[in-house]
């Protein structure tokens, strides 16, 4: 699953988009996930694209059971040659849906079937309905401005995205952005993470942690990443740095998932007027989450506490901080 991305689904479901005779489904096999088959889609009369993960064994689906999609359909699939003795449940794009946004949600879905089925879930049907309903949720929301506090979080993202995308990563870097589709860190790169904490306040740095798992997880090393930025007529705004990203990402060819990416942050051009507030970067704090660096982690908590979130003094703590260009060489991107 690991090579497939946003881009590589597109091409896919262009390969499927002509239908033949009177076929009401055209599918491609995409991956396996431990015993479930996953497959790309077509759909006709309109050719929608659809994401196919198929159970092992038959048995009736309860469409009650089924999210009702806000620019999705979710359905059961019977009477498919493909999924004869499976249990076939379809992901489709509905006809007002945002083709980029479908994208980003499937391969996001595949990513959460692939860790559950790393982690033996029992059950991976569970899983997978979760997580549509999750974006179910997600497309239900009002699309107004963006608050203060999420547009320092998500220019604080950019500034690192933009950071990466100046290291022999390039425009890979996109691939690294994780924040938009929930994952526990902000970025995953090369088997470690970083999770970014912005701020444009004075006093203390106060951030908040949003589980256990965002500074303690299998991701090595993981470093916490405070920004600092200051109101400055030199400065760049959320609108600059987007349009300096975006021009960056066209140019490579791979604009569509950052657009995506961006819809999912909420960040809409028909608000960009209002995000004229220009920042340059005070101060950063870089802190390697081991050793005595204060924060939960799962084993030194009872195992009755199942989730948990916390505020961080980033001000407080009394462990060393290394400089961004440092940050840089610990992933070998130097």
């Amino acid at each position: 699953m690991t090579g497939w991305t946003e881009e590589g689904l597109a091409r896919a479901w262009r390969a499927l988009a002509r239908q033949e005779a009177s076929e009401d489904w055209r599918f491609v096999h995409l991956t396996k996930i431990g015993a479930l088959s996953v497959e790309a889609g077509c759909h006709f009369p309109l050719g929608r694209e659809a994401l196919i993960v198929s159970f092992p064994g038959s048995w009736s689906v309860d469409p009650t059971r089924l999210p009702e999609g806000r620019g999705f359909d979710v359905s059961s699939i019977e009477g498919q040659l493909a999924f004869a003795g499976k249990t076939a449940v379809a992901l489709v794009r509905q006809p007002e849906g945002s083709p980029d946004i479908f994208a980003v949600m499937v391969v996001d879905v595949l990513r959460a079937l692939e860790s559950a089925s790393e982690n033996a879930s029992p059950d991976m049907m569970d899983v997978f309905l979760e997580r549509v309903r999750e974006w179910q949720a997600f497309m239900a929301r009002a699309h107004r401005p963006l608050s203060s506090d999420a547009q320092i979080g998500l220019f604080g993202e950019l500034w690192l995205l933009k950071l990466l995308a100046n290291t022999p990563l390039g425009v890979g870097a996109l691939n690294c952005w994780k924040g938009p589709l929930q994952a526990a860190q902000d970025f995953h790169i090369r088997g470690g993470a970083i999770e970014v904490k912005s701020t444009v306040r004075t006093g203390s740095f106060l951030a908040r942690i949003n589980s256990i798992e965002q500074l303690d997880s299998d991701k090595v090393p993981i470093f916490l990443c405070g920004f600092c930025f200051e109101e400055n007529t030199d400065g760049v705004s959320l609108a600059d740095l987007v349009s300096e990203l975006r021009e960056r990402f066209v140019l490579a060819g791979v604009q569509r998932g950052f657009e995506a990416l961006l819809m999912v942050m909420g960040y809409l051009d028909e608000h960009a007027v209002l995000y004229g507030r220009t920042f340059t970067l005070k101060d950063a704090k870089v802190i390697r989450a081991e050793g005595d660096m204060p924060r939960l982690t799962r084993a030194a908590l009872p195992a009755a506490i199942r989730s948990a979130a916390y505020v961080l003094d980033l001000n407080a703590l009394e462990v060393p901080s290394i400089g961004l260009p440092e940050l840089i060489k610990e992933f070998g991107l130097d």
